[in-house]
Parts: C-alpha cells; sequence; structure tokens
C-alpha cells in the first residue's frame, strides 16, 4: 500500500505516530522518490512534514482504514 498523505500540524503528527505505531509491520513515510524513514519516529515524521513537498505512507499490509484522517 502506497498513499499521500498529509500531516498539517503537531498534533497530526503526533495521532498518526501512535496508529501506526500501534501496527505491527513496518510503516514508512517517503518523500516519493529516494528517502524514506520510519513512520513509527515522531522525530522522523516531523522532518518529513518540514522538509519534504509531498509525503507518502508506505506498508506492507493496507492500513488505509487507520490512517483515512491523512490521506489526500
Amino acid at each position: 500500500m502506497k498513499v499521500r498523505i498529509e500531516l498539517n500540524t503537531m498534533t497530526d503528527v503526533t495521532d498518526f505516530v501512535s496508529i501506526v505505531s500501534a501496527c505491527p509491520e513496518q510503516v514508512y513515510l517517503s518523500d516519493g522518490k529516494h528517502q524514506q524513514i520510519c513512520a513509527k519516529s515522531q522525530l522522523g515524521a516531523v522532518l518529513a512534514k518540514m522538509e519534504w513537498d509531498e509525503i507518502y505512507c508506505i506498508s506492507d499490509k493496507d492500513i488505509s482504514g487507520s490512517i483515512v484522517k491523512w490521506i489526500v
């Protein structure tokens, strides 16, 4: 699964990281090009929010139901 998301506020970042941290599988954030970081890291999510124009959530399993609030 690969979906574009938006993390507009620090509350969005905190809530998103909390939800994906509960997933047993690996979940990543990507800029859609070459950079990728663990989505379970609050610092990583903040960095992605501040530095990347677009953020994609990547997971082996479909977790879109859990993160629907942030899907663009």
